[in-house]
């Protein structure tokens, strides 16, 4: 029973999260339709532009065919035959994500078998609302992709919760995986080491990506306010043209990122933005595309290498997180080897998921094709952000060539110029190993400023059996004196006898 509630409980919440992603589009149209038009006209027509809107930020196509007089607006002759929007304005999106992260966080603390029914249970809840979205928003001019709209949302849900379990619980799920696998323990570690570097990674180029938008957009800052006028909107205009950009700059992050690899992007069939050279034909009029440079400088070659650069800062924070595991076993060569490649593959396959989910169409006619290549991204992210890692791994150590020795005394701390003990410790300072510390003999610790000799402490047993024998002493015998007790001779510790009260001196 508790299992049902459980998943009853996430499909309650994942079905929420949904409703306020549409509620928050339909009130930015139903802003617009109540300030712009005098709340004239059909306001189904806003929701279902608020459905589609909420169903493309998940990636679902919508198949459009204009009308005549929509067609004459446009401009553009193949508008009037059929088209899709295949373009996610990911922003969207990503509220969906985070927000179903969190609730895996929580998900993350029910027993397995718990968590796995809530997590499909939100994503069925989620693919529920998208779908019931969907059929509302159906119309012949534009209708989104039923199946898509009951698949996508829920996998973006299912995405968000998988992924917050799995940062909770991965170190446990690796060693089931080697174990289930026959992986030997010793591979754990640059296995774990490359999922850490190649995830880090991405996420370096990807802020690479959104440094060059902020970059280009503050230096053509003029062209967008010259666009902004163009379009002659009011004030609400502005601002839901902000939101429309908003939405669309995780889109614009991953084009900055793929034109600094190198591969670049394109607009429109036949068209190439990359720092080799720009070739643009008519593009939409968005203040977002301002960012792009018409003409290509030789300089911009040098942006190329920041990737590498990032990726090298990634491999040097990773490998001080590897070097602080080597008091329990060194660091090989090749475990360095294999973090760098294999977070470097890991890098490109995520780089090239991102591409792929940035491209598609925009528009009829040659807008049919934009965003970057997959592969050609997937490719060079990955050769770059790999030769970074291997730099970051390595840097500080007398190199590579270094490490092509076989044997036990190919580790890190050969690498690194260094030898760490169990403690920590410097070899390079004079401190001995601490196998050599643990077989070392002890010497007794004594006060420095007491120069008298230690005396040990006797026990109650001693103590007595010292009391007695000064009491049998023969009376009047040799060396007898007033009290019975024997004199000490020169060279003997003084022995402590009990006092009166039946305690012994301290």
């Amino acid at each position: 029973m508790r299992r049902v509630w459980a998943g009853i409980g996430q499909a309650v919440e994942s079905a929420a999260i949904a409703a306020v992603g549409l509620v928050l589009c339909a009130l930015v149209l139903l802003a617009v339709w109540g300030v712009d038009q005098g709340f004239a006209g059909d306001p189904l027509v806003q929701w279902r532009i608020a459905a589609d809107a909420w169903l493309v930020g998940h990636g679902v196509d919508l198949s459009l065919e204009l009308g005549r007089d929509a067609v004459l607006a446009v401009g553009i002759e193949a508008a009037s035959r059929p088209f899709a929007i295949t373009l996610g304005a990911w922003g969207i999106g990503l509220l969906t994500l985070w927000l179903h992260w969190r609730s895996g966080r929580r998900l993350a603390e029910l027993p397995i078998v718990d968590a796995v029914i809530a997590t499909v249970s939100g994503a069925l809840a989620t693919g529920a609302v998208g779908l019931l979205a969907a059929v509302s928003a159906q119309h012949p001019v534009a209708s989104p992709d039923l199946a898509q709209a009951f698949a996508l949302p829920a996998l973006v849900a299912l995405v968000g919760m998988v992924a917050a379990i799995v940062r909770v619980h991965g170190h446990d799920w690796l060693h089931a995986a080697a174990r289930a696998l026959t992986i030997e323990d010793r591979w754990l570690r640059p296995i774990r080491a490359a999922l850490r570097t190649g995830a880090g990674g991405a996420v370096a180029v990807l802020g690479i990506g959104g440094l060059v938008l902020g970059i280009g957009l503050f230096a053509r800052f003029a062209e967008g306010l010259l666009v902004m006028e163009s379009l002659q909107v009011t004030h609400l205009g502005a601002f839901v043209l902000f939101l429309l950009q908003l939405v669309l700059a995780p889109v614009a992050i991953v084009w900055a990122a793929a034109w600094a690899i190198g591969p670049g992007f394109m607009i429109g069939t036949g068209s190439h933005v990359s720092p080799l050279g720009t070739d643009l034909g008519p593009i939409p009029a968005m203040p977002l595309l301002t960012a792009i440079d018409p003409e290509a400088a030789p300089w911009m070659l040098a942006v190329v290498a920041l990737p590498v650069v990032a990726a090298v800062v990634v491999g040097a924070l990773a490998r001080q997180s590897i070097l602080a595991g080597t008091a329990e076993r060194p660091v090989h060569w090749w475990e360095l080897a294999i973090a760098g490649v294999g977070g470097g593959v890991l890098a490109g396959a995520m780089l090239g998921l991102a591409a792929m989910l940035a491209s598609g169409s925009i528009g009829p006619g040659r807008l049919a094709e934009t965003g970057p290549d997959a592969v050609l991204v997937a490719a060079w992210g990955a050769l770059e952000v790999g030769v970074g890692l291997l730099l970051g791994l390595v840097v500080g150590g007398r190199g590579v060539g270094s490490l092509a020795r076989e044997g036990e005394g190919s580790t890190i701390r050969d690498v690194l110029g260094l030898r760490v003990g169990k403690g920590g410790a410097d070899a390079s300072t004079g401190e001995a190993d601490a196998d050599e510390q643990e077989t070392r003999p002890v010497a007794p610790l004594a006060d420095p400023q007491d120069a008298s000799p230690v005396v040990p402490v006797p026990t109650e047993d001693q103590a007595a059996t010292h009391a007695a024998d000064a009491v049998e002493e023969p009376a009047g015998g040799a060396g007898a004196t007033d009290g019975g007790a024997e004199p000490a001779r020169e060279g003997d510790a003084p022995h402590p006898t009990p006092s009166a009260d039946g305690e012994r001196p301290r």
